[in-house]
């Protein structure tokens, strides 16, 4: 008897062992929530969509990484599973140090590997915690939720319910939460195939269900932003997956999940019907219209040329620098000098007729890898994709579980669609798109589908708390960093707005505070210049331009540069500044006013037959350029030349004329405009209109016609 309520206590229920959530489970579901976020975050003020989403993901990897750190304290003890692409990656670090020696800018190149470390370590912590399939699970489906969440964004912009691209229509309207319908696309394509691991493994039928409408609307939503190199990569991806299919064979689970597998691919084959721009149902329902068909968009020559002039430009940079490149992140700061040098080149003639003012980035992922990082960049980069490919092959090998193969094949073909992609676009430069990718890359070496081709390393208790420190240390650091360039670029932000309204005096503060908490300012200089000129400090504003030429470079930084190099009397710098400028063959408005400036540099080395010719060259060519009438108005006045004076000061004023009314009709006839816009008018009409009275005083003090 005593022995009976001796067992009835012990299972008394307050004295039941109560289920406590772990470290571990804490961080699977901190994961989760990150890659639910990140592609969604929105932030009022941060100058670009991409910017704010890399800074959060920095803090976010930081936070993740001390918690498992954390984890792992739990334990006692630390296990350090090392996948085999780490090794080849630990070469593309190597390789990115090296190329600070070429480098433009060597906190760019410092900022730039940062963040790649950041985001490989969130594959890297997948491929350590992922344990259970339910963990895949989870991770897959808040990425499907959040691609959905965009994908309704950007087709209730598309449908105009919501606000989208400014004086867009049509798909330009669509940015959803990317900033670039494009961008939206390569994400969605990425992660469409993955995603029908949803659709194999949850054994619940509403889970599956939701599933198969989420992939079949998000590949609606791909189908309608009508991006081709995605199209393709899908293609390759299905080859590549159906010879997977036949070596690999994994039968069980396509037998077994048959229904909803023929469901899916049914709904998506409707849904290719009717959004296919060259589809026989988009007649029907109007999707697309006014876009051209595939093929059409695959020989549009303009495009096509403009990411040859890119590659062209890029294999400059490797010839000029084959070992280390131009530095990490530096081909935007160095596609300038190295447009005007392949120009120069027989081969470059044939591209001269292209105006671009600058390449933030060069188009195809491999050529920038090889620009900025040369033959030991393009090494490590071979590495990494023949490790990948050996380590899927043996997993997928020596994994016997048929739906272990399969959602490893599946994750294979998210893969090739990415590698396809980044041939001719820039998909690893994209937060959201290396986010997709770190996702997969996690998974394929992640504990749940095996422990082949991984390096497994265990640190004592001691040594896993001096590594958590260090790591501790350096995500702390580094977010603090994050925290600061983004409150920075809300300042820059912040700043140029306040100078489009015309508070120079404001702007400038702000913009200097935003200086100050910057790691690797740019494009602030360029506002602070303008902010500066307009408070008459040109000398200040001159060195602020200067700055430019190593952190964002623009041919309209240059113009700039040199028109008022030339009004303090700098003529030397503003004589290389031109020169340089009009080498790289600039649009043609940058490259009128660019002449425009060399007659000015001319008059004022007082070489006036010389400045004659470029005036009167300059006028032959661009016969709407008001500038060049007046400017030789105004040599032909000094010269006592009183009736090509007044021809030309007519001319100019004919033009100011027509400008004017157009402008102040456009400003008068809209009510509503964005920041830029207004800023933009309101500059023009003011300028229209100082030329105005400039020419109308010029003409009274001529002399009278006989």
């Amino acid at each position: 008897m005593a022995k009976k309520r001796r067992e009835s206590k012990r299972k008394t229920p307050q004295e039941e062992p109560r289920p406590r959530l772990s470290f571990e489970r804490i961080l699977v579901y901190a994961i989760a929530f990150t890659l639910f976020m990140i592609p969604l975050f929105l932030w009022p003020g941060i100058s670009e969509y991409g910017y704010g989403k890399t800074m959060v993901a920095v803090i976010a990897v930081s936070i993740l990484t001390i918690l498992w750190g954390l984890t792992a304290w739990q334990k006692r003890g630390w296990t350090l599973r090392v996948p085999w692409i780490a090794f080849p990656f630990l070469g593309l670090v190597i390789a990115s140090l090296l190329s600070l020696l070429a480098a433009i800018n060597g906190r760019v190149v410092v900022q730039s590997l940062i963040l790649v470390v950041f985001f490989f370590q969130l594959g890297f912590l997948i491929a350590n915690v992922v344990r259970e399939k339910r963990d895949v699970t989870l991770l897959l489906g808040a990425v499907l939720v959040s691609a959905f969440l965009a994908s309704g964004y950007g087709l209730l912009q598309y449908l105009g319910t919501l606000p989208g691209a400014p004086n867009a229509t049509g798909l330009h309207r669509i940015i959803s939460t990317m900033g670039n319908r494009n961008f939206l696309g390569g994400f969605l394509s990425y992660l469409l195939l993955p995603s029908f691991v949803l659709l194999l493994r949850p054994r619940s039928k509403c889970i599956r269900a939701a599933a198969l409408l989420l992939i079949a609307f998000n590949f609606g939503m791909l189908m309608l932003v009508n991006q081709m190199a995605p199209m393709v990569g899908l293609v390759a991806a299905v080859v590549v997956l159906v010879a997977g299919l036949v070596v690999f064979r994994p039968i069980e689970p396509i037998r077994r999940n048959r229904a909803w597998l023929i469901a899916l691919l049914a709904i998506l084959a409707i849904t290719f019907l009717i959004e296919a721009p060259s589809g026989p149902l988009n007649s029907v329902v109007g999707l697309s219209q006014g876009e051209t068909s595939w093929i059409g968009r695959v020989w549009e020559r303009n495009s096509g040329r403009t990411r040859e002039l890119d590659w062209w430009v890029g294999f400059e940079m490797l010839k000029a620098h084959p070992l280390t490149g131009v530095g990490l992140g530096n081909y935007k700061l160095s596609f300038l000098p190295y447009k005007a040098a392949f120009l120069s080149t027989p081969r470059g003639e044939a591209y001269a007729d292209l105006r671009v003012s600058r390449a933030a980035q060069a188009h195809g992922d491999y050529v920038q890898v090889a620009a900025e990082l040369g033959v030991l960049g393009l090494l490590a980069l071979i590495g990494a994709v023949a490790a990948l490919g050996v380590s899927l092959w043996k997993r997928l090998r020596r994994n016997l579980d048929e739906p272990d193969r399969l959602d490893l094949l599946l994750y294979a073909a998210g893969l090739v669609v990415f590698l396809v992609h980044a041939l001719v676009s820039f998909p690893a430069h994209l937060p959201t798109s290396m986010l997709m990718i770190v996702v997969l890359l996690g998974l394929i070496y992640a504990p749940a589908y095996g422990d082949s081709c991984v390096v497994t390393v265990r640190l004592s208790r001691r040594l896993g708390a001096i590594a958590l420190g260090a790591a501790s240390v350096f995500a702390v650091v580094v977010s603090a960093f994050a925290i600061s360039d983004l409150s920075a670029n809300m300042l820059m932000y912040s700043g140029s707005q306040i100078l489009r309204v015309g508070e120079a005096s404001d702007a400038k503060r702000v913009l200097e505070r935003s200086l100050a908490l910057d790691f690797a300012p740019r494009q602030t200089y360029y506002y602070l210049a303008s902010a500066q000129m307009t408070l008459g400090q040109g000398e200040a504003a001159l060195e602020s331009l200067e700055k430019c030429f190593t952190r964002f470079v623009d041919e309209n930084t240059y113009l700039i540069y040199a028109d008022l190099a030339t009004n303090l009397g700098h003529l030397e710098e503003a004589r290389h500044a031109i020169d340089f400028l009009l080498s790289t063959r600039p649009k043609s408005e940058i490259e009128w006013k660019a002449r425009y400036v060399q007659a000015t540099i001319a008059v004022r080395l007082r070489d006036y037959g010389g400045a004659e010719r470029l005036l009167q060259t300059l006028a032959s060519d661009a016969p709407s350029f008001e500038l060049a009438s007046i400017a030789l108005g105004n040599l032909y006045h000094a010269q006592g030349r009183t009736t090509e004076a007044r021809a030309a000061y007519a001319r100019a004023l004919d033009l100011i004329d027509g400008k004017l009314a157009e402008a102040e009709a456009s400003l008068a006839g809209r009510t509503q405009f964005t920041v830029d816009e207004y800023g933009a008018l309101s500059h023009a009409v003011s300028t229209l209109r100082s030329e105005r009275s400039f020419v109308l005083e010029q003409l009274a003090k001529l002399p009278a016609a006989e």
